[in-house]
């Protein structure tokens, strides 16, 4: 069953999409609590509702990938090590690898076009982009993901980001609250085991350069989500643009 967006009483919802009432926010507000809306907005509303429930979802993310075939070696290399560490880790499937700028969840078709329709007004030039160095968020003591990070280029990246985070909100998307600090996740770490020695084997590798990127593109996402991991694809691919 899927979760009713908005944190909505999934029977309530039900109820609305059989036409007994509007849904709200407050919970099981008394029938005549309830406010009355035109013909057109209820039916705009039930389309809306009707659309969420049956799937018409895309779960979706901007991202810049990954695709040097060096650079993706060296991380397959790193993931070997760590894995023969005895770490209980989920690496990242390579063709997977990247960089994300936004994450935008679950959206419906309609507003995908006007998320298409705004980032191609992103602005940026091509540049190179060194990856270096590696760690764990939220630390090496507590470790959820594996990561590896970005030396030159940081503020190029930054300025796409700040980009992004511009048009998204201008579409109702919340502002990320947390400083930006670039990076792309290369596993996720589904327990503590062996937890001391991969985090002394990331220390290690603190000014370790992958090598360079191009950033020449920026590309809309959708996950699809799999019992065999996620599975990505292409919605939109932004070029770089002069201001």
């Amino acid at each position: 069953m899927k979760a009713c967006p908005h944190n909505l009483d999934f029977n309530e919802v039900r109820k609305f999409l059989a036409g007994s009432r509007t849904p709200s926010r407050g919970g099981n507000l008394p029938r005549k609590s309830q406010p009355k809306l035109g013909l057109l907005a209820l039916k705009n509303k039930r389309t809306q509702w009707i659309q969420a429930l049956s799937g018409e979802q895309v779960r979706s993310f901007i991202s810049i990938d990954l695709e040097d075939p060096q650079i993706l070696s060296h991380v397959a290399s790193i993931l070997s090590s760590l894995q023969s560490l005895g770490g209980d880790l989920k690496p990242v499937e390579r063709e997977n690898i990247h960089l994300t700028l936004k994450f935008l969840g679950n959206v419906s078709t309609p507003r995908l076009s006007e998320i298409k329709s705004s980032l191609q007004q992103l602005a940026f030039p091509s540049f190179t982009a060194e990856i270096k160095g590696a760690g764990a968020f939220p630390n090496l003591n507590h470790m959820n993901v594996i990561w590896v990070g970005v030396n030159e280029g940081w503020s190029q990246l930054e300025q796409i980001y700040e980009q992004v985070e511009k048009l998204m909100s201008g579409l109702g998307f919340r502002r990320e609250n947390r400083p930006f600090s670039p990076h792309i996740t290369i596993a996720r770490v589904r327990s503590g085991k062996k937890r001391d020695e991969i985090a002394n084997f990331l220390q290690h590798l603190s000014d370790e350069s992958f090598g360079t990127i191009t950033v020449d593109k920026v590309r809309l996402k959708q996950s699809i989500l799999l019992s065999s991991g996620p599975k990505y694809s292409t919605l939109l691919e932004v070029p770089p643009r002069s201001q």
